[in-house]
């Protein structure tokens, strides 16, 4: 057994080491193989200022935040998370806001959970530990959606990202959608009230096992296209009128980051051309198979529009005007902080805010003289205060 480790070890080593080969042979095809599409623009990274529009009429923070009486529900959107630092500054954060009122918060993990392949056999010790990061970052309910490095890299049948669903129930957080299917899920966070003031939900889905060859898909007859998938979300958003509800994805419909087609750095731009000149997508954005499968959702969203609708994927913080889709759209894709250099984001057409700059956004449900009213806050690392706070009105 211990012979067949290390010749397993070797051998990725060699393709390690033939990728590399492979990668300095292809700088100049990459060229040739470069991404259509591209935005051009400036980029909001760290250590220059975020990118706010002149529309915007931000709020004065609470200096008391992340504490407040006035707090229903808190829910704290930390996407692609999955590749900690030993003590991960976002991680912290979390614990930061989610503990300040753990009965009344909820972290919704926004997939890639774990780099860079999901939970695999043979890496299984620091595969649970990164998961196990985020499991005890906060007392927090928590629950974890799926991400493409979830299914494994190049993506792979449902049994790696059901492996991940049993890890993560097994410590008492939620996985949804289960199983490899796409879903759609609801999820009551907060009741109707009887007075008639709206609840809060979310409804999640993801669209990873249409990247998966229809062979090696799991059996999910319910939604077995996108349409179906967008039909079962129509009906949903319709269902539950009596809520504010967060649709979350993995997958964005728009974004200003590199999966919306802006540079990720030479060297970012040519390892991605090359990738999808071997696999023939990115799973980007602007991609004609992306397109096929967000096109129904998309139909379905606009049908009854929700509050939000929340995604990761690109590794920054943004916030868009929700167009027919939804009242805003978030892209929070910042839970690492690895991940996040360069910040390579954009605005683009609808653009609120962005930077590419370590940290989540929170969606605080809170009670007024007025009534129920929603704040969307973007939370960085290393400030005590959110750096970005909107009133989204009555929920």
């Amino acid at each position: 057994m211990k012979s067949e480790i290390v010749s397993s070890k070797r051998q990725r080593a060699l393709g390690r080491k033939a990728g590399v080969a492979i990668l300095a042979a292809s700088l100049g095809l990459t060229s040739c193989a470069a991404l259509p599409d591209r935005l051009e623009g400036t980029n909001y990274a760290a250590d220059s200022p975020p990118f706010v529009a002149t529309t915007l009429d931000p709020l004065e923070p609470d200096p008391a935040l992340p504490e407040r009486a006035d707090l229903i529900h808190r829910v704290l959107l930390v996407g692609d998370a999955g590749v900690p630092r030993e003590s991960e500054p976002v991680l912290e954060a979390v614990g930061t806001w989610g503990n300040a009122h753990p009965d009344q918060t909820t972290v919704l993990y926004l997939g890639d959970n774990l780099y860079p392949s999901g939970l695999e056999d043979d890496d299984r010790e620091r595969g649970e530990a990164v998961l196990r990061s985020q499991l005890e970052a906060s007392t927090a309910s928590k629950i974890f959606l799926p991400g493409n490095h979830d299914w494994g890299f190049p993506h792979q049948g449902p049994d790696r990202v059901i492996e991940q669903q049993l890890f993560v129930e097994a410590a008492g957080a939620a996985f949804l959608p289960r199983d490899g299917c796409p879903g759609p899920v609801h999820h009551e966070l907060v009741p109707a009230d009887p007075t008639g003031a709206r609840g809060l939900g979310l409804i999640l889905i993801d669209i990873d096992p249409w990247f998966v060859a229809p062979e090696e898909r799991a059996d999910c007859p319910d939604a077995a296209t996108p349409q179906q998938l967008a039909d079962q979300l129509a009906a949903l958003l319709a269902q539950h009128a009596d809520q504010a509800l967060i649709v979350a994805a993995h997958h964005p419909l728009r974004t200003g980051g590199p999966h919306g087609g802006f540079t990720r750095g030479w060297l970012g731009d040519a390892v991605t051309g090359l990738i999808f000149w071997m696999y023939g997508s990115l799973q980007d954005a602007y991609e004609e198979g992306y397109r096929k499968i967000m096109l129904p959702i998309e139909g379905a969203l606009a049908s009854f529009p929700p509050l939000l609708f929340a995604a990761g994927h690109d590794h920054n913080l943004q916030i868009l005007e929700g167009g027919r889709h939804a009242r805003y759209q978030v892209v929070s894709g910042a839970g690492a902080t690895e991940r996040v250099r360069g910040g390579h984001v954009t605005d683009i057409e609808g653009t609120l805010f962005a930077h590419g700059h370590p940290g989540f956004m929170a969606l605080d449900i809170i009670q007024t003289r007025d009534g129920r009213r929603a704040q969307l806050l973007v939370i960085e690392t290393g400030k005590p205060l959110p750096v970005l706070a909107i009133d989204l009105g009555a929920p």
